[in-house]
């Protein structure tokens, strides 16, 4: 299991490029510019006559490169959500090309940038860039949230797990004699089409008793304030992340890109009845579910697991909290200095788990609407797959480690 931790070694290696000097180095010294605030890094990464060009309406306007570094006043407030990322980078001979995004919340910068080397330097001679602005976040958190939620029909997964979510945002019952167990409730909008499913497979959301959460996020838990309204169930969630639902989401690490919507509450505020800790259980009517704590695309991330009984046999069932951390700022970030490493810790624990049923805080990771077509064409259960976890971890290892070639280098 040394394999992430020596190919993370050697993307932040400046020692493992070609050459000693590489155009990377100069991009660095242009995003550190950026990241402080200091227009010295600027005067340091381009030439004294370099231009910067850019439109601006219709007309064509440029900066020379002292222009440019005295632009640079401080450090942004926001600067753990502004992910800098190397697209793509061309190398020939003492030439070279590179594009780099500048991905912050209002705005999403795309650089060209033109470089040679000089000596033993490489230097940035030649800039132009567009700026495309974000005229409303929420929108398009919004526009996400309505795709995600599409009705979809509720199901029996395995034994006495229920599907009741929508089309791409997960949520499960567990039946038990003495009462339900609830996975994520969705958003607020999502809610009641989420308690129609609970009724639909013949049960009722006044029995649910316990409602436990995935991730802190509002696609997963902006409606629990309602729904703990509705039946008095006790919410159970991890430590880190439950210190995030109190404050509704505000200030999340996570808020960032596209999807950005400022620093106010994203959902209700609630208080958890319990918080858990990594292998806590939670036990109700002979079902017992354990926390597998998964930090990463959260701080307090939970994968819960437990068993499950169809035809005599059991089976190992885990409700993936969410690998994903692709998007977030994962160097440099002042928020979460760990995210990275927890990241890779994640995926080394998970893959120490034997899991026959793979489920998850969002379709699309464990391909619901492709098993829920063989489900209802009859024979073996398409959700038992025990490969089907290995497969996904190899994924987010690669979309992990092309994220840390892709961002900023940790300083």
């Amino acid at each position: 299991m040394l394999l992430p931790t020596l190919l993370f070694a050697l993307l932040q290696d400046p020692a493992t490029m070609s050459g000693g000097a590489d155009p990377r180095e100069a991009i660095e010294l242009y995003f550190q510019a950026h990241a402080t605030g200091d227009g010295n890094f600027i005067r340091r990464a381009f030439t004294p006559d370099a231009k910067i060009q850019f439109v601006d309406g219709d007309q064509m306007k440029q900066w020379s490169t002292e222009e440019f570094a005295n632009r640079f006043h401080g450090p942004a407030p926001d600067e753990y959500r502004r992910v800098r990322r190397v697209e793509s980078l061309d190398v020939s001979g003492n030439a070279a090309s590179a594009v780099v995004t500048l991905d912050y919340p209002q705005i999403l910068f795309r650089d060209h940038l033109s470089m040679l080397k000089l000596g033993n330097e490489w230097k940035i001679v030649n800039k132009i860039f567009s700026a495309e602005h974000r005229a409303s976040n929420q929108d398009a958190l919004t526009q996400t949230l309505n795709d995600w939620s599409k009705p979809f029909e509720p199901r029996r997964i395995i034994g006495n797990i229920y599907y009741v979510g929508s089309n791409l945002i997960s949520s499960f019952l567990i039946v038990t004699p003495k009462g339900h167990i609830l996975i994520d409730t969705g958003h607020t909008q999502l809610l009641p089409q989420v308690e129609a499913n609970i009724e639909k497979l013949g049960f009722k959301v006044r029995d649910v008793k316990i409602l436990l959460n995935s991730q802190a996020h509002v696609d997963h838990c902006g409606a629990f304030a309602e729904f703990k309204r509705q039946t008095a169930a006790s919410v159970v969630v991890s430590k880190l992340d439950g210190e995030m639902m109190k404050q509704g989401g505000k200030h999340d690490y996570a808020n960032t890109g596209e999807y950005a919507n400022g620093d106010g509450p994203a959902y209700e505020p609630i208080t958890p009845d319990r918080t858990v800790a990594d292998g806590d259980k939670v036990e109700l009517g002979g079902t017992t579910l354990v926390a597998n704590l998964t930090p990463g695309h959260t701080k307090g991330c939970t994968s819960w697991s437990m068993q499950a009984q169809e035809d005599g046999k059991q089976y190992s069932v885990l409700f993936l909290c969410g690998l994903t951390v692709s998007p977030y700022k994962l160097t440099n970030n002042s928020a979460y200095p760990t995210i990275a490493e927890d990241a890779r810790r994640s995926l080394i624990r998970l893959r120490d788990m034997h899991v026959d049923v793979l489920l998850a805080a969002h379709g699309f990771w464990f391909d619901l609407e492709g098993k829920a077509a063989r489900q209802k064409e009859g024979g073996p259960n398409p959700f038992i797959d025990p490969a089907e976890l290995g497969r996904h971890l190899n994924e987010m290892e690669s979309d992990l480690q092309q994220a840390l070639q892709a961002q900023e280098r940790q300083r």
